[in-house]
C-alpha cells in the first residue's frame, strides 16, 4: 500500500512511468468490471481507457480515503452508466424495443449496484478468488499469466510451445467455468449474479 501511495505521489508530480504502473496494477479489475456490465469487450476496453485518462486528469482529486482501485471503479461505473444511457436512447430512437429494454435493464442494475459498489465488488472478487483457487494447477497458472500477469495469448503460446488458438480456446473454457462457479457462489450468498 505504501508503494502505491508513492506511485500516486509521483504520478501527481507528472511521472508517467508511475501512472503507467498504477494502470498495470488496476487495469484487469477495471476492464473486468466494465466487461461484466457492457457485454461488449471492445467498448469495455474503450471505457477502461477513458477511465484511466480521467483518473490521470483527476488524480489530484483522489483523497486516499478508499483504495485507488475503488476510486477507479467509481469512474468506470460512471463511464458505463453514461454509455448505457446513451445506448438506451439510441436504441429507443432506432425503434429497437428489445435492445432498448436490455440497455435500460443494465442501467438499472448498475445504478442499484452503485448504492454499495465496494461490498458487491468485494463479494464478486472473493467468489472469483475462491473459484480460481479451486482450479486445476495448469488452469490457474494460465489464468494468472493472462489476466494477472498481463501476458497476451500469443506470448503465452510461445512460452508454452503451443498455438495461440489452443491458448485462446483453453482460456475461453476456463473463463466459462469460472463464470459458472462465481454465479453459483453468489447465488448461494444471495447476491445478484
Amino acid at each position: 500500500m505504501d508503494d502505491e501511495k508513492e506511485l500516486i505521489r509521483r504520478a501527481r508530480e507528472g511521472a508517467s512511468e508511475a501512472f503507467a504502473e498504477l494502470v498495470l496494477r488496476h487495469q484487469g479489475r477495471v476492464r473486468a468490471y466494465l466487461a461484466r456490465h457492457l457485454r461488449d469487450r471492445d467498448m469495455a476496453d474503450d471505457l477502461a481507457q477513458e477511465t484511466f485518462l480521467i483518473g490521470l486528469r483527476d488524480l489530484n482529486s483522489y483523497q486516499g480515503h478508499g483504495s485507488l482501485g475503488v476510486w477507479l471503479i467509481g469512474i468506470a461505473r460512471n463511464r458505463a452508466l453514461d454509455y448505457l444511457r446513451g445506448e438506451a436512447r439510441r436504441q429507443a430512437h432506432a425503434a429497437h424495443r428489445f435492445e432498448a429494454l436490455l440497455a435500460a435493464s443494465r442501467v438499472e442494475r448498475l445504478e442499484a449496484e452503485a448504492a454499495n459498489p465496494c461490498e458487491e465488488e468485494g463479494r464478486r472478487k472473493a467468489a472469483l478468488e475462491d473459484c480460481v483457487r479451486n482450479l486445476p494447477d495448469k488452469s490457474a497458472s494460465l489464468i494468472r499469466e493472462r489476466y494477472f500477469g498481463g501476458s497476451s495469448a500469443r506470448e503465452i503460446a510461445a512460452r508454452r510451445a503451443t498455438s495461440e488458438e489452443v491458448v485462446r480456446t483453453t482460456l475461453l473454457r476456463i473463463r466459462n467455468a469460472l463464470k459458472r462457479c462465481v454465479k453459483q457462489r453468489l447465488a448461494v450468498e444471495g447476491s445478484p449474479p
